[in-house]
């Protein structure tokens, strides 16, 4: 890599890749990698998944960057992403895995029952995010309906209501941070704080 400096802080390197430094975002990903992967696979338990929730996380990442998202806090950011991509995996459907020398236990297809308790779940989830939408001000429900129902950019927002970029990205990730501390399950799990 030509030019980069090898330590050059999070914040550099992601105005580097706000300019199109391509080696920027590289030198993150190499910085990052590691301890990604580590978070995922506590939070996953699969070792043989690892790598593709990690490749995802960098993906997203890359992307939202690419379209002019600017963390603030990169580790931050990007663990919170790795967060929601190992959330998404885990209340995924998945596969019935079987040995590729044995023939599949056709039985093993998940019963009635359990498909019908995992859609009451989809649906509590469901509920429990409108509940938590209603009670949100009018104009944060507003910016949410622009960038998610509407699909405008930050910039779009910030243009449409009059507010500076930074201020509506920061409303945005205040909300999105308070509707992950709201939605997250609250079983006693190790680590979990209780309000």
């Amino acid at each position: 890599m030509t030019g980069m400096d090898s330590t050059a802080s999070d914040a550099d390197l992601v105005q580097q890749t706000l300019r199109g430094v391509r080696d920027a975002f590289h030198r993150l990903t190499e910085r990052y990698y590691r301890p990604v992967a580590g978070f995922i696979l506590k939070r996953v338990g699969r070792p043989d998944l690892v790598e593709d929730l990690v490749q995802e996380t960098f993906l997203e990442a890359w992307q939202a960057m690419k379209a002019g998202r600017q963390p603030q806090h990169f580790s931050s950011w990007l663990f919170g992403i790795a967060h929601n991509r190992c959330g998404k995996w885990l209340r995924r459907k998945r596969p019935v895995l079987f040995s590729p020398h044995e023939a599949p236990d056709l039985a093993a297809s998940p019963s009635e029952q359990a498909l019908r308790e995992e859609v009451e779940e989809q649906e509590k989830q469901l509920a429990l995010l409108q509940t938590h939408l209603r009670g949100l001000p009018e104009d944060t429900r507003r910016l949410l309906e622009l960038k998610h129902r509407d699909g405008k950019t930050c910039e779009e927002i910030a243009a449409a209501t009059g507010r500076p970029v930074g201020t509506i990205k920061s409303l945005l990730s205040r909300t999105y941070k308070w509707f992950r501390e709201a939605l997250a399950p609250r079983g006693g799990e190790p680590g979990e704080v209780s309000r």
